[in-house]
């Protein structure tokens, strides 16, 4: 167990180096707008430091100076950080490869501090000015292939701003690679925290970098002496590698103190060994667990990694800068493969399966993310090597345990065979008392599905004895012969069924309700194959469900009117009277809606009552579709309405009586023939008033007196009553 607690703290503890950022701000920082970023709100000795996102001004195919930039015209604004080549701006097509300017200008920053800058690189080189003044290049800014020269250098620049105005201005280049442009984090912050985060991320690399190369070493000594077990040679490989990889990217450790590894032969480490890092991985399982891991899977590991390899040596930057796309795609399928030979070591158990499980969901979930930061989705991603690290953690545990277990599994095979035979014997007396004691049917089956044993339940279930139910098919149960082909189909078909719903006949004759089901069983001392499986009655289950419903039915007739299908008169004044004591003790607003068809009569004389009947059908709806969700609209009779609006200004309540009364006059409400038949409303508007309305007759009276009086002024119309 104590193991088991380290590793995770190690694969915690490298999962967190791996995704090392800067000091997260206190609270959500400002973000740029139209090529301006307001920090009168930041301070940063609290707040902390900032990234630099948002809305820059952005130039297309020109090299513009800081003197230059003003002075341009009908400049876009874009989303950084980005790639370029997701910007859609009108009019212009933008490729990876290709030049560009980006501005931004910093308002209200306070000019007492001396700041920093992290730069982590854009497109494959750019210079940045800051108020006019040069302070960082990474490699050659150029407008051709041929006078560009890339570079991906980290950097930190430091400066104190003379005015509480700075301009940013960034040329960047991109012939080189198919992620072109301000694709990366630009952080501001003091210059001590800057400082402090870039030393931490140095430190991180290079102690990654050491301990790797020191990993494998170690395990090359223990190959040297113990030549037969290939497993520290594949190890050691795999450290060296990662050592590399890690290197040239995260902070570019290499490329930092190597001046010679140039930012060409940067990328091609880093895809050799992205690309090479899965053959000698493969091996490394298949030396440990040979007989779970299939020899085709190697062979396919290796033939598509050197595959992309030498497409690779044989392409320029740009070219295969496309690769990762293609090989992400094989390095799923092989994850697949990898998940299920982990779900072959874990079910035979394999030594130190728990420990690779572990390590692997780590591995799993940082190349997951590295794949999406290769396919713009994230805007971080680079930590499958800090994902590699804690597996390569884990694997070095794992080896030392394996030596270190194999004189202590001599002593203790003896006393864990006596232990294994107790637990057993114990097994089986609780799963033969599960068998005796089920309330469920419990069966055992021959592959034509006649019963060979079942437990007692089956006397209380279906009436049979165990004698009786041993001379019958499972088949035979099933009542319905649709339903016994079906079955069988399925179990045919998938070789097992799960909480099948089938009716089944007792000896007495009455039908239950059941689930039935079915898996497949092996006897373990002879070569036949049958069936294990389970029945339940649920009769008593579905029977109170349909109470249930119908009760539900019942409760929703009883509060709906049965024409219209709103509210009826009933369940308004229950949730009317609430609303007004609710009303009484907040002091919120509350208002009522009354309103009815004006000559109604005339509609049911004319054309019939079921012409008159759909009239108010439509209205309901209509009406129910032009209030707010929280408004309690009823039917309080005939061809009269209510609608109660809790928490609604004066204005409001009468803009939403306006609005329905234009609605209803201009929408046509039913056809007799071909004639449209089209109604108008009048309505009365009442707002709650504690000295006038006690009660919801108080309200509906005064409502009333409103309605009668639109009815007075010609109809149509809505009056709010005073």
């Amino acid at each position: 167990m104590r193991i088991k607690i380290l590793i995770i703290l190690l694969i915690t503890c490298f999962s967190l180096t791996g995704c090392t950022q800067i000091e997260d701000a206190h609270r959500q920082s400002p973000k740029a707008e139209q090529g301006i970023l307001d920090l009168s709100q930041w301070d940063f000795e609290t707040d902390g430091s900032i990234n630099l996102e948002g809305e820059w001004s952005f130039v297309w195919q020109k090299l513009l100076q800081p003197d230059q930039i003003k002075s341009q015209k009908n400049m876009q604004y874009v989303t950084v950080p980005d790639v370029w080549t997701d910007y859609d701006i009108e009019g212009i097509t933008i490729t990876p490869q290709g030049y560009a300017t980006y501005y931004l200008t910093l308002t209200n920053i306070d000019i007492s501090h001396v700041y920093g800058i992290y730069i982590d690189g854009e497109g494959s080189a750019y210079s940045l000015w800051v108020n006019g003044r040069l302070l960082a290049q990474n490699g050659k800014v150029a407008m051709s292939d041929e006078l560009m020269e890339p570079e991906k250098k980290p950097y930190n620049v430091y400066f104190q701003p003379n005015k509480n105005t700075v301009e940013f201005v960034i040329q960047i280049s991109n012939f080189h690679h198919r992620k072109a442009g301000f694709r990366n984090n630009l952080f501001l912050g003091l210059a001590e925290p800057i400082n402090q985060f870039q030393l931490q991320n140095w430190f991180v690399d290079a102690f990654s970098v050491g301990i790797l190369f020191i990993l494998g070493l170690y395990h090359l000594i223990i190959f040297v002496f113990r030549s037969k077990n290939k497993a520290p040679l594949y190890f050691a490989l795999i450290c060296w590698i990662l050592a590399i990889r890690t290197g040239v990217t995260n902070e570019n450790t290499l490329l930092v103190h190597i001046s010679i590894i140039s930012w060409t032969s940067a990328f091609y480490i880093e895809y050799l060994t992205f690309f090479f890092l899965p053959l000698f991985f493969s091996k490394f399982i298949k030396s440990l667990y040979p007989e779970d891991i299939h020899r085709w899977f190697i062979y396919s590991v290796f033939g598509s990694g050197l595959g992309f390899s030498l497409y690779l040596l044989f392409s320029d930057t740009l070219r295969a800068s496309y690769l990762p796309n293609y090989y992400q795609i094989v390095l799923l399928f092989e994850m697949f493969y990898y998940f299920y030979f982990l779900g072959r070591i874990i079910y035979k158990r394999r030594e130190g399966s728990f420990y690779i499980l572990l390590a692997s969901l780590v591995l799993f979930t940082t190349t997951v993310i590295e794949m999406l930061y290769f396919q713009n989705i994230l805007p971080f991603g680079r930590i499958s090597s800090y994902g590699f690290i804690a597996y390569i953690f884990v694997q070095a545990i794992l080896l030392s345990s394996r030596f270190a277990k194999s004189f202590y599994k001599v002593e203790a095979l003896s006393s864990e065979l006596e232990g294994m035979n107790i637990h057993l014997q114990q097994s089986e007396r609780k799963y033969r008392n599960i068998f005796e004691d089920s309330k469920d049917i419990i069966f055992i089956a021959r592959m034509n599905g006649q019963i060979e044993d079942v437990n007692p339940a089956c006397k209380d279930v279906l009436g049979y004895t165990m004698i009786e139910l041993q001379n019958l098919n499972v088949l035979d149960l099933i009542l319905k012969p649709e339903i016994r082909s079906e079955f069988q189909k399925v179990v045919s078909e998938n070789g097992s069924v799960k909480n099948y719903n089938a009716e089944l006949q007792r000896k007495d004759g009455k039908i239950i309700d059941t689930l039935i089901t079915v898996s497949p069983q092996k006897k373990e001392d002879t070569m036949d194959t049958g069936f294990q499986g389970s029945i339940r009655d649920i009769s008593a289950v579905n029977e109170a469900e349909k109470e249930r419903k119908r009760a539900s039915e019942l409760e929703q007739i009883s509060i709906t009117d049965p024409l219209t299908k709103i509210n009826n008169r009933l369940i308004f004044y229950k949730v009317a009277e609430k609303e007004i004591e609710r009303s009484k003790r907040s002091g919120s607003q509350l208002s009522l809606i009354m309103f009815d068809v004006d000559l109604f009569k005339n509609v049911n004389d004319t054309y019939g009552h079921l012409i008159g009947d759909e009239v108010l059908v439509n209205l309901a709806r209509i009406c129910q579709q032009n209030i707010r969700s929280m408004d309690l609209f009823a039917r309080y009779g005939g061809e009269e309405f209510v609608i109660l609006m809790p928490d609604a200004e004066g204005a409001s309540v009468l803009e939403t009586a306006e609005r329905l009364r234009n609605i209803v006059a201009d929408t046509t409400m039913a056809k007799s023939g071909q004639k449209d038949i089209s109604i108008t409303i009048s309505l009365g508007i009442v707002n709650f008033k504690q000295d006038s309305c006690d009660n919801i007759n108080d309200l509906l009276n005064l409502a009333d007196k409103a309605l009668y009086q639109s009815k007075e002024s010609g109809r149509n119309r809505v009056t709010v009553w005073e």
